[in-house]
C-alpha cells in the first residue's frame, strides 16, 4: 500500500512538471509601416519635437536635441531632431513619392516613388540609425530579411554627381570602381551578433549598379536581436567624410517572433 501511494505521488509530480512546461509560439512579424499615421505625401522626422529635449554642446554652442522615435507593430525606430539646425538623424517615416527632384528638399523620397510592393509608407534611415525590438525573458526576435532601396536624392547624386561627390564610375580614386553600402549590424544585450553589408551602388570589377528598385536582403545571419543598427560607408570620401548622401529606404522588415507561454 505504501509503495502504491509513493508511485501515485511520483506520477502526480511528473504531470505537474509537464503541465508547467514552457510552450513556444513562433510567428512571423513583417514591419511594413502602414500602421504609422501619416498624411499622403508627408513625413515624420521628429520635427514636431515630440522627443525628449536634451541641451547639449556642439561646435562651441548649445543645441537642443529631441530624442524620439516612431513605432510600427511594437518595433521602435529611433530618431534625433536638432532644433537649432532643423536637422535629423536616425529614422524618419515617409509617404513621399517624388522620384525626380534632386537635393536636400527631397531627402525623404524613395527612388521608386513608393514603399516596397507599391505600399504607401516606408522608413528612411539617415547617417546612423537604430531599430529596437521589445524583447524580454518571454519574447525574442530573430531577424530574417528586409527590403532596401536608394533615396531619390542619393540615387541622382551617384548617377550624375553632386556638389560634394563625384559621378560614380568604374574608375574611382581607389582604382577599383566606386561603391556605396549600408552596414547592418545585429545586437543582443549590447553584444554584436553579426554584420551584413548591402551595396546600394557598386561599380567594382566591371559592374555598373545603382539600386533603383526594392530588393529583399537576407540578414538572417544576424540571428536573435534586440537592436539593429544601420551605418554607411562609401568609396567617395573627403577628409574621412562620405561625400554622397547617406540614406537608405527600408520596408517589410521580417522577424521570427517567439513568445514563451508558461502554464
Amino acid at each position: 500500500m505504501k509503495k502504491n501511494s509513493l508511485f501515485l505521488v511520483v506520477v502526480a509530480f511528473a504531470l505537474l512538471v509537464v503541465s508547467c512546461k514552457n510552450e513556444s509560439e513562433v510567428t512571423t512579424k513583417i514591419i511594413g509601416f502602414e500602421d504609422v499615421t501619416l498624411n499622403s505625401d508627408s513625413i515624420w522626422d521628429g520635427s514636431d519635437k515630440s522627443g525628449t529635449a536634451v541641451s547639449e554642446s556642439a561646435f562651441d554652442s548649445q543645441i537642443t536635441n529631441y530624442y524620439g522615435s516612431f513605432v510600427s507593430d511594437s518595433i521602435e525606430f529611433k530618431n534625433v531632431y536638432t532644433a537649432e539646425w532643423f536637422s535629423w538623424s536616425g529614422f524618419a517615416c515617409s509617404a513621399k513619392i517624388d522620384t525626380v527632384t534632386y537635393g536636400q528638399t527631397n531627402q525623404y523620397s524613395s527612388i521608386t516613388g513608393s514603399g516596397a510592393m507599391n505600399s504607401t509608407k516606408y522608413a528612411v534611415a539617415y547617417d546612423s540609425a537604430s531599430v529596437i525590438c521589445p524583447t524580454n525573458a518571454m519574447k525574442t526576435f530573430k531577424i530574417k530579411n528586409m527590403m532596401l532601396t536608394n533615396s531619390t536624392w542619393g540615387y541622382i547624386a551617384m548617377l550624375n554627381g553632386s556638389g560634394f561627390g563625384h559621378k560614380f564610375s568604374q574608375l574611382s580614386d581607389e582604382g577599383n570602381g566606386d561603391w556605396f553600402k549600408v552596414i547592418i549590424k545585429g545586437y543582443l544585450s549590447s553584444v554584436v551578433t553579426g554584420s551584413v553589408d548591402y551595396y546600394l551602388a557598386d561599380f567594382r570589377d566591371g559592374k555598373s549598379f545603382i539600386s533603383n528598385e526594392w530588393i529583399k536582403v537576407d540578414v538572417s545571419s544576424l540571428g536573435e536581436v534586440d537592436r539593429v543598427s544601420f551605418t554607411f560607408d562609401s568609396s567617395d570620401k573627403a577628409f574621412g567624410f562620405i561625400n554622397n548622401p547617406t540614406y537608405v529606404c527600408v520596408d517589410n522588415i521580417e522577424f521570427e517572433q517567439t513568445v514563451e507561454d508558461v502554464k
